[in-house]
């Protein structure tokens, strides 16, 4: 079960959102005196599909997934590592969340009341900017995820997949990846037999190292040619 504390100096704190720098003393207090620090370990639930969205949810620490959950199969929306908000979009629509996250490893995530984080955001338009990007660049991503589904084959789906955890989320060649096989098969849209036949034939081809969890992208330029071709 996640334990939870009391935030105490939320401008002291090393994991503080850059928004937190938009608000007054008072603001960031107001924030404080409603902010619980809860734990999970790795495999919990953080928030559940289809439940009523009642807080804010900043990932101080660890990392989490986001997906969608199917009769049949999951589709891993992204992949969050620490120190940014985590759910946005559902907060500032319709306040039910439309997927569920789940920590990769144990993870600290801050727990704001929601309607005071939307109070803010209605009477300060530098914060309301900050949170407004933060919702843009995930929606952006989850677009993009979308296109790939749709028009790459599974080489180039599994290509870029690869690309962006070296890239975007590690940004180091040689990474661990938290991700079961099977997850990365629903980050991918794609079966597991099918992933897990692609990642060993670029482990073949020299393309990729693969040391259990450990990835290392050893040819990047044969990498991304395979996902701009799709």
């Amino acid at each position: 079960m996640a334990k939870f504390v009391q935030a105490k100096n939320c401008k002291a704190c090393p994991y503080k959102s850059d928004s937190l720098t938009k608000l007054r003393d008072d603001d960031v207090n107001l924030i404080q005196g409603s902010c619980l620090i809860v734990n999970f370990k790795k495999g919990e639930n953080i928030c559940k599909q289809g439940t009523e969205v009642t807080h804010a949810l900043y990932l101080a620490k660890g990392s989490v997934k986001l997906y969608i959950e199917g009769k049949n199969k999951n589709l891993i929306l992204k992949l969050v590592n620490q120190s940014k908000y985590i759910g946005l979009q559902s907060l500032f629509g319709d306040r039910i969340y439309n997927y569920t996250i789940s920590a990769l490893e144990d993870s600290q995530v801050c727990m704001i009341n929601a309607d005071i984080i939307l109070d803010l955001a209605k009477i300060n338009v530098g914060y309301l900017f900050e949170l407004t990007k933060a919702i843009s660049e995930s929606t952006n991503f989850v677009y993009k995820k979308i296109i790939d589904i749709n028009q790459k084959q599974l080489r180039g789906r599994l290509a870029d997949v690869l690309l962006y955890f070296s890239e975007n989320v590690f940004e180091n060649k040689t990474f661990e990846l938290k991700f079961t096989r099977k997850e990365i098969a629903e980050y991918s849209a794609m079966s597991m037999e099918n992933t897990v036949r692609i990642l060993n034939e670029y482990k073949k081809d020299g393309i990729i190292g693969i040391e259990g969890r450990e990835f290392t992208i050893k040819q990047p330029e044969i990498l991304r040619k395979i996902a701009e071709l799709g």
